[in-house]
């Protein structure tokens, strides 16, 4: 939701997608044999790419708020 606040609307998007597409999939292998290989770093994928996106929209605003001063 920074990026969205901070107006990159498909930027967000994006994120939302890719995070909760990385952990729909992990979970869904998880059920099956392929689970064991793939689930556990798709499923850690999305949670790195979810703290990624906080310190990227944190670095978006200081952009912004250094363009004010």
């Amino acid at each position: 939701m920074g990026h969205v606040y901070l107006g990159h609307n498909l930027k967000g998007l994006f994120y939302l997608l890719a995070c909760g597409g990385m952990e729909f999939i992990g979970f869904d292998l998880d059920l099956s044999v392929i689970g064991g290989l793939l689930g556990v770093p798709l499923g850690a994928g999305g949670f790195g790419l979810y703290v990624f996106q906080i310190w990227d929209a944190y670095r978006e605003a200081k952009k912004i708020e250094e363009a004010w001063v």
